[in-house]
């Protein structure tokens, strides 16, 4: 079959070349399936624009869209029109209606893949328009077409929003292990230390998100300064975003220069030096979605310490060597204790690729795509 992924989010999602990308990984899983695979993915950066053939019967178009926050418009006449089905990295996007037209016109099969429905801007006049404007708009078309959720909590957020339960099929993220790093527990981990800027007795606690309120950056240093000299504690810091002025201001305050790192943006391909180097992956975030950082991190067998929310509730579940916490005093506790043993980390590592892999979420859409229409 000719089949299509559609990810309108622009900004951060799966940023080309740094990100474990979700909509490559799934293709991927249907081109290793014999189907040919047609990604439209949104950028709000006219630079990032062309077309990547990753591989037979894979190709990426990287397309500039107009946007609103994150939500991109795509043009349907941009598109083919000759796809079987076409998989939509929805959640709440609100440039929907016009392209499920489109495929309802081309017999195109349009199946939204949903991992939350609600505004990451909780409680904000900018979250509140959102949050109207999808129960809209987007809203009343999944009430009516089968739906893929990522995560239990996401099918119940459909559930409670009128959308019929037996519409919904739970498929979890994959981790696209084409892309990791197989041989990283041969490299020299002080070599990676000195390559950043550390040295080989620090203990490292590393973060990778955007600085913002929602992935909790400035509490993060808080923590950070509360537990600084009780170990040979540093920090890294991989992410950009709004906050950096105050996180700056933050460091300055609490008198973190020496201590704290952070840097813009890695490229993909290097990111695996930073797992690997680090001693702690830590994620403060309330409403992580699924945290694809968190599971590369258990890749590498970097003990992850993680607030409790939809996500980590999901990929750190039965990891040893692995803390889900409900508050950072538990995060605290964990990085001032012992290590966990290499054996649970490789362990978990282990479980991890077999438990999140993108075959699964592959034949649940091939499996509404191929479902007769009443």
């Amino acid at each position: 079959m000719k089949l299509a992924i559609l990810c309108t989010m622009v900004k951060r999602f799966g940023r080309k070349g740094f990100y474990n990308s979700q909509e490559i990984g799934l293709a991927r899983a249907l081109t290793a399936m014999g189907h040919t695979v047609v990604i439209y993915k949104g950028t709000n950066d006219k630079r990032q624009v062309e077309d990547v053939r990753l591989e037979d019967g894979l190709i990426v178009h990287y397309m500039f869209m107009p946007y609103l926050g994150a939500h991109g418009y795509i043009d349907p006449a941009r598109m083919d029109r000759d796809f079987d089905g076409m998989l939509c990295f929805s959640d709440q996007q609100i440039f929907l209606p016009h392209v499920v037209r489109f495929c309802r016109e081309n017999g195109i099969v349009f199946v939204p893949y949903v991992g939350t429905t609600y505004s990451l801007y909780v409680n904000t006049f900018r979250g509140d328009v959102m949050n109207f404007v999808f129960a809209h708009t987007t809203l009343p078309l999944y009430r009516k077409m089968p739906v893929l959720a990522k995560t239990d909590a996401a099918k119940k957020e459909l559930e409670a929003l009128g959308v019929p339960l037996e519409n919904i099929t739970v498929s979890p993220v994959g981790i696209d292990a084409s892309v990791l790093k197989k041989d990283f527990l041969h490299e020299d981990r002080a070599a990676l230390r000195r390559e950043f800027g550390f040295e080989t007795d620090d203990v490292i606690l590393c973060n990778v998100a955007r600085l913002d309120h929602d992935k909790r950056t400035l509490e993060l240093l808080q923590l950070f300064n509360t537990v600084r000299g009780r170990k040979k504690f540093r920090l890294l810091i991989v992410g950009e975003g709004e906050l950096r002025p105050a996180v700056d201001e933050k460091i300055a305050e609490y008198g973190l220069g020496d201590e704290v790192r952070i840097l813009d943006r890695v490229p993909y391909q290097d990111m695996w030096k930073v797992y690997t180097m680090s001693d702690y992956y830590l994620n403060l975030s309330r409403t992580e979605i699924f945290g694809m950082a968190i599971m590369e991190a258990v890749y590498y067998h970097t003990s992850v310490a993680a607030i409790r929310a939809i996500g980590p509730s999901l990929t750190l579940k039965g990891k040893k060597g692995h803390l889900l916490c409900d508050s950072d005093e538990e995060i605290i506790d964990w990085i001032l204790g012992p290590y966990p043993d290499e054996r649970d980390l490789a362990e978990s590592a282990e479980k991890m690729i077999r438990e999140f892999s993108w075959e699964r979420t592959a034949s649940a859409f091939l499996d509404l795509i191929k479902k007769p229409r009443g």
